[in-house]
C-alpha cells in the first residue's frame, strides 16, 4: 500500500475547529452528514450523491492520519492515496476499484470520523 497522502478539501463555508458528527442519514440515493461546530448555532450538512461506500470509525482507529507531517488543515480531507479506498482496491472482488473517477474523503469529528468513497464532490451547506 502507498504511503498516506491527504489534502484539504476546499470549502466556502466559514467554520472553526473540528465538528461533532451528530447525524448520519443514508437513503440509497444520498448520504447526508450533520455536523455541529462549537461556536455556531446552525448545523452544517455534507451531502454525497454518488456513493460507493462509507464507514464510521473512532478517531483512535485512524492513528496514521494524525501524524503532524501528513496532517492537512480543515475538517474534510481528500485522501490522495494510502487510505481506505486503496485498501479496498487491493481486494480482487472490489469492482469499484477499477474506476478512476472515485475519490475518498475523510470527515473529521471530535469523536468519530467518516470515510466516504464517492465519484462526485460533496455538497456542503449550512442551515439558515
Amino acid at each position: 500500500m502507498n504511503p498516506l497522502k491527504v489534502s484539504s478539501h476546499k470549502i466556502e463555508l466559514q467554520s472553526k475547529g473540528v465538528p461533532e458528527i451528530v447525524n448520519i442519514n443514508y437513503d440509497l440515493w444520498r448520504l447526508t452528514i450533520t455536523l455541529n461546530f462549537e461556536e455556531q448555532q446552525e448545523p452544517v450538512y455534507v451531502t454525497f450523491e454518488n456513493i460507493i461506500g462509507f464507514r464510521v470509525l473512532d478517531e483512535g482507529d485512524l492513528l496514521e492520519f494524525w501524524d503532524n507531517e501528513k496532517r492537512a488543515s480543515g475538517w474534510i480531507w481528500e485522501i490522495e492515496h494510502g487510505g481506505w479506498f486503496e485498501l479496498e482496491k487491493s481486494r480482487n472482488g472490489f469492482v469499484s476499484g477499477h474506476s478512476s473517477q472515485n475519490t475518498e474523503y475523510l470527515i473529521l469529528g471530535i469523536n468519530d470520523c467518516i470515510s466516504v468513497i464517492d465519484n462526485g464532490k460533496p455538497l456542503i451547506t449550512q442551515a439558515e
